[in-house]
């Protein structure tokens, strides 16, 4: 199973205001903006393959390979399935009916009436934010001051390691042990 992002978030958790608020930068200063509008996707994602699930509304695919089977399980919570589609043995792609198949949001379980003969398949989505994510916020804002004070990959004399507040802050939302 991969997972592939088919398009971007539109809009990040943490806004480039909150984010220059937190790094003590004047709002005047915008020399940087597009620097830590990087940051903020880089620390969401971090955040996101940390606790295996998703904290902004984005299109995925998640790709199966091998014959389509009965029940597909989904590895992330809160994806409202769009599609499903296959390539038979002849190398076509096909897209299964929307009445061939029952998703289970809560359970995260997809049931195939029927399942198709296929060489692998994959389950079109879009993902949705948890209602409650403050702890997720401040993890991503703590990520965000980090790398924009270690600008590089190695400091002399400094000890690098993970931040153990952000840890301890996306900890309550982790599932499944990360990816």
């Amino acid at each position: 199973m991969k997972t592939v992002i088919v398009t971007a978030p539109a809009v990040e958790p943490v806004t480039l205001t909150e984010a220059k608020e937190q790094l003590r930068i004047e709002s005047a200063f915008t020399l940087d903006d597009d620097y830590i509008n990087s940051l903020i996707s880089v620390a969401r994602s971090r955040c996101e393959s940390y606790c295996n699930q998703f904290f902004t509304e984005q299109d995925i695919s998640i790709l199966f390979s091998g014959q389509m089977q009965t029940k597909i399980y989904l590895p992330y919570p809160d994806l409202t399935v769009t599609a499903i589609n296959y390539t038979t043995f002849d190398n076509v792609s096909q897209v299964l009916a929307p009445s061939a198949y029952v998703v289970d949001s809560l359970n995260q379980v997809i049931t195939i009436t029927d399942p198709e003969q296929s060489l692998n398949y994959q389950v079109e989505a879009t993902t949705t934010a948890p209602v409650e994510i403050v702890g997720v916020l401040h993890a991503i804002k703590m990520i965000v001051t980090d790398l924009y004070e270690l600008r590089t990959e190695t400091a002399v004399g400094v000890s690098l390691a993970d931040n153990p507040a952000v840890k301890a802050l996306l900890y309550p939302y982790r599932l499944s042990l990360g990816i």
